[in-house]
């Protein structure tokens, strides 16, 4: 392989590889949430495994070292199929100690009480 065609292929390999993340990322986001499918008690692995998709983002998070108690605030959306940038329902799942403890839906108003 010649030396001019290196740079051609690695910037083909780099855009099919972005491209597959941006694809994948849109299949996640299309997913609802069913929370009917989880239960208080559930590890993060096992309510991601039962919501079939990845949170968004983490919303906030605490460590209680005195008690030895870790909160952590994740957020999952559904969006706007006609619109993927726009979510129609988001929700705060709350784990303590990677167990979930409660959800409700997010609010712009204020942030998750932990």
């Amino acid at each position: 392989m010649t030396k001019s065609f290196k740079p051609i292929i690695i910037a083909l390999l780099a855009l099919m590889l972005t491209s597959c993340a941006e694809i994948n990322q849109s299949i996640d986001r299309s997913k609802t949430v069913n929370l009917s499918s989880i239960k208080l008690g559930m590890s993060k692995d096992e309510v991601q495994k039962q919501l079939k998709k990845k949170p968004d983002n983490i919303v906030a998070a605490k460590n209680y070292p005195d008690t030895q108690t870790y909160i952590e605030v994740v957020q999952y959306s559904e969006w706007n199929s006609a619109d993927v940038n726009k979510p129609i329902e988001s929700y705060w799942l709350y784990f303590v100690n990677d167990k979930l403890d409660k959800w409700e839906k997010a609010s712009k108003d204020r942030k998750p009480w932990i």
